[in-house]
Formats: C-alpha cells, sequence, structure tokens
C-alpha cells in the first residue's frame, strides 16, 4: 500500500505545472519527445523575436522610404535652375517696372516737345499720322501740360524708390543659402546624436555628441552644389571633415560642405547659387559615403534644415 502513494507522487511531480509552464510534444510512432518551457521565458522569446520583427520591417520599410527620396542629382539640378528661372522672372518684373517708366518717360517727353513746338510756332508741319493718335485732338493747355508732367515725374520717383527698395533685397537673395546643397536623404539630422566613432567627435568627448550639420547619404562622386551666391573661403583637407569647401555668403552667413571625395574650387573663387563645388566622398571622419552640410551663422551652426525649403516655399507664396 506504501507505493501507491509514492507513484503518485513521483506522477504528480513529472507533469509541470500548467499555470507556469508550456509544454512542446513531438510524437513518433516508437517515441515520443516533451519538451516543457517555462512561461516566462516562452513570452521573453516571443518578445524578443517580435521586438526583432518590428526593428527589421522598420528597416525595411525606411529604405524603401529613402530609396524613393533619394533623386539623382540631374533632377535636383533641373529643379534647382527651374526654381530659380522662376524667381528671376518673379524679380525681374518688379525690377522692369523703372524701365518701363524710363520709356513711358521719354515717350512722354517727346509728344510734350512736339506738343509745347505746335503751340508756340504755327509753321511747324505736323507729325505723321503714324506718330500722333488718330482722330482730332485739342492741344493741351498749360495746365493740363504740367499736371501731365508732375504726375510722370511723381511716378518715376515711385519706380526708382522700388528699384531702389527691391536691390538690397535681391542681393541679400542671391546670398542666403536656399536649396539642397546635393541629391540624397537625410542620413543623420542636426542636434544631438549618438556619436559615431565613440571618442571627441564635434564638440563632446563622450557617447553623446552635438552634430553640427546634417548628413545626406548617396552614391559616390554624386555632385555638390552651392546653395548661395559666396567666395570660397576654404578648400581641401580639413582634419576630420576631410575634404571639403567653406563659403562666405555674408559678414554674418557662412555654409561648410565636408567628406567629399574631390573639390573642384580654389580659395578666392567666386561662385554663384547651383556652382559644383566637389564630389560626395567619405574622406575624414566617415563611416560612409555622405555629405557633412553646416550653415553658420556668426560662426556658430544652426539647423540647415529651414534653408534648405527657402526657395521652394518663397516660390510657393508667389502662386
Amino acid at each position: 500500500m506504501a507505493r501507491k502513494p509514492l507513484a503518485r507522487r513521483g506522477l504528480r511531480l513529472s507533469r509541470p505545472d500548467a499555470e507556469r509552464f508550456f509544454t512542446v510534444m513531438m510524437v513518433f510512432t516508437s517515441r515520443t519527445f516533451r519538451w516543457s518551457v517555462p512561461r516566462r521565458t516562452m513570452i521573453w522569446t516571443a518578445g524578443i523575436v517580435m521586438a526583432i520583427w518590428v526593428v527589421a520591417m522598420t528597416g525595411s520599410a525606411y529604405g524603401l522610404w529613402a530609396t524613393k527620396k533619394i533623386m539623382s542629382f540631374t533632377q535636383l539640378q533641373r529643379d534647382t535652375y527651374t526654381q530659380q528661372r522662376q524667381l528671376r522672372d518673379s524679380l525681374a518684373q518688379a525690377q522692369a517696372l523703372d524701365g518701363q517708366i524710363q520709356q513711358l518717360r521719354k515717350q512722354m517727353s517727346d509728344l510734350l516737345k512736339v506738343l509745347n513746338l505746335k503751340n508756340s510756332d504755327p509753321a511747324i508741319p505736323p507729325l505723321p499720322a503714324a506718330s500722333l493718335p488718330a482722330g482730332p485732338s485739342p492741344s493741351p493747355s498749360p495746365q493740363k501740360l504740367d499736371k501731365l508732367r508732375s504726375g510722370l515725374e511723381r511716378t518715376s520717383f515711385e519706380a526708382t524708390q522700388i528699384q531702389a527698395r527691391m536691390a538690397p533685397i535681391i542681393e541679400r537673395w542671391n546670398h542666403t543659402p536656399s536649396i539642397p546643397p546635393t541629391a540624397g536623404y537625410l542620413s543623420s539630422p542636426f542636434g544631438i546624436r549618438l556619436n559615431p566613432f565613440a571618442r571627441k567627435n564635434e564638440s563632446d568627448d563622450a557617447l553623446l555628441g552635438f552634430h553640427s550639420g546634417i548628413d545626406i547619404s548617396n552614391a559616390e562622386n554624386t555632385p555638390i552644389q552651392a546653395t548661395a551666391d559666396g567666395v570660397v573661403k576654404e578648400a581641401g583637407d580639413m582634419d576630420r571633415y576631410g575634404n571639403g569647401v567653406v563659403l562666405v555668403h555674408t559678414s554674418q552667413l557662412e555654409t561648410l560642405y565636408a567628406h567629399m571625395a574631390r573639390v573642384r574650387v580654389k580659395v578666392g573663387q567666386k561662385v554663384t547659387r547651383g556652382d559644383i563645388l566637389g564630389d560626395m566622398g567619405r574622406t575624414g571622419n566617415a563611416t560612409g559615403v555622405h555629405l557633412h552640410y553646416e550653415v553658420r551663422v556668426n560662426g556658430r551652426p544652426v539647423n540647415p534644415m529651414p534653408y534648405m525649403r527657402l526657395q521652394r516655399e518663397w516660390l510657393s507664396s508667389l502662386r
């Protein structure tokens, strides 16, 4: 009788608690295999597998998005030239106002001379039909002529004032970074990030570092363009930046283009928006092929992203 309780106890101990274990069984003709896995272990394993799957899907989705976002530099340059042409047309309309006023002023002056001569000397032959308006027109009185002159002078003065106000705006716009420096996708934003070199990077000697620009990744030798008119301040090897270029746009504004494979400009050279500065590479402290782009205001780096959208946003506001 003593064996039955022991047998029952052994059978009970050989079976795992259903509340704390999952049991996996494989049944064959001659043998059966059974594994009991703690529920906590099973949950952790499922969670880790799910996390890996989510990370993998997120990475794949970002890769697909980035691939769609990457456009060829030729397309970027075409868009840049189209936008610049639209800007020039818009600004030319304002600048052409003074030219139109000057032309009108000359025509009116010529007409006033003819009318004055016609009123003072009746022996002067009339103008050809093509030069004067069709139909009979009575000679204007001196009061009307003076009023016409004063109105023309006032309009010409206003046009000159508009042109004087537009000139510095146009000049400032030409020297303000306002387009993307190259084609590609944003691989590292501006601000605090994990230090890819785990040593002194940018300004901090720690795992976290301050990224003073943005990184745009694409294929090697993708062209890099100037984002505004300026003068080349530095060109060539720049230590941790590798091959790079620094452009001075105004007394406050500078831009930096780093990690180039090749530099195509020289110090002191004047460049305009859209000119090619060099080719994308991975020189200096770089973990891959990309462009490190900075915008500096009074020597301090600022987020370049708002500057890269300026031209498109300005054109959108004109429509």
